[in-house]
């Protein structure tokens, strides 16, 4: 049995010294029981989320916590991580750590260390140092593109930030970026369950398109449901990322009849009045959404 940290991590090195031999380690790797987290570093596949980014999010917010108990504060990718905020395609190869000291930072194989941290932006959770809820969100945002910031603010806005104290952040930041910043931050929602509807609005914002509610109440049979995206009681906008039905799975439901009752819920919703249009990972990464949903909303009259 493979020594697993307090972080929920394998280090090679603890492993080693409680019996346990390299060829043990791959042949974990081999047969899908642990993952590669980092040099030397793995994560047990049992317990990890079903959907991509949020598995490689959790099993970076572990290399994180290992770093976090050497003293270092987290900042940008590496905080977030460790608060919960959701990122957009995030780059992950790193560790990010702040420093009070020095003009200019490093960056290293693993590890990016940023100076002139303001300790007075630095919060304690669960025992970890780490940049505060705005900051970090702020700082995501400013390494990212107008989708990237959208989605991190999105998530931060979820967690209890509010437009005026993340501006205030970004006002403190005063960076090469901050005009994109500020327009992401204009346009950003905690209605938004993910960073796929994030970047969804990213796409409808940037040709164009009428604002949609989000999280619209809609009552089907007596069962109230949240569509995505909603425009004026006409036109509804689903996005079908990869935990759609895993997170939407009743107690003991397979995958399959997750599919056939969100099929059941669609053609309630088209007799009750509704156009109904629905995009994927595919349609999103092709940057289509809004040639799928235009045609929808013209027919609506609303485009």
């Amino acid at each position: 049995m493979l020594k697993v940290n307090e972080n929920g991590v394998i280090v090679r090195s603890e492993a080693l010294d409680t019996g346990s031999t390299d060829a043990d380690i791959k042949n974990a790797v081999r047969s899908g029981e642990i993952v590669i987290a980092a040099r030397g570093r793995y994560v047990p596949a049992a317990g990890l989320p079903e959907v991509r980014w949020k598995r490689e999010q959790e099993i970076y917010r572990r290399r994180c916590l290992c770093e976090a108990a050497e003293g270092a504060v987290l900042t940008h990718q590496s905080a977030a991580a460790i608060l919960g905020l959701a990122m957009l395609n995030p780059d992950l190869r790193r560790i990010h750590v702040g420093v009070t000291r020095g003009s200019s930072g490093k960056v290293r194989a693993t590890r990016h260390i940023h100076c002139g941290l303001d300790m007075d932006d630095v919060v304690v959770v669960d025992g970890v140092a780490v940049t505060s809820l705005e900051r970090t969100a702020v700082d995501v945002a400013l390494v990212s593109d107008f989708a990237g910031a959208l989605a991190v603010f999105d998530s931060a806005l979820r967690l209890g930030a509010t437009h005026e104290s993340l501006e205030a952040a970004i006002d403190g930041r005063r960076r090469r970026g901050s005009v994109r910043v500020r327009q992401a931050l204009r346009h950003a929602d905690g209605g938004a369950a993910n960073p796929g509807e994030s970047w969804s609005r990213a796409q409808m914002i940037q040709n164009g398109l009428p604002a949609a509610v989000l999280q619209r109440e809609v009552e089907v049979e007596g069962v109230l449901y949240y569509s995505d995206f909603e425009w004026d009681g006409l036109v509804i906008g689903e996005f079908d990322g990869e935990g759609k039905y895993l997170n939407n799975r009743r107690p003991g439901e397979t995958i399959a009849q997750a599919v056939i009752r969100e099929k059941n819920r669609e053609n309630a919703l088209k007799d009750m009045g509704f156009d109904l249009v629905r995009w994927d990972w595919p349609v999103l990464t092709s940057h289509g959404v809004a040639d799928r949903v235009i045609p929808h909303l013209r027919r609506a009259g609303l485009y």
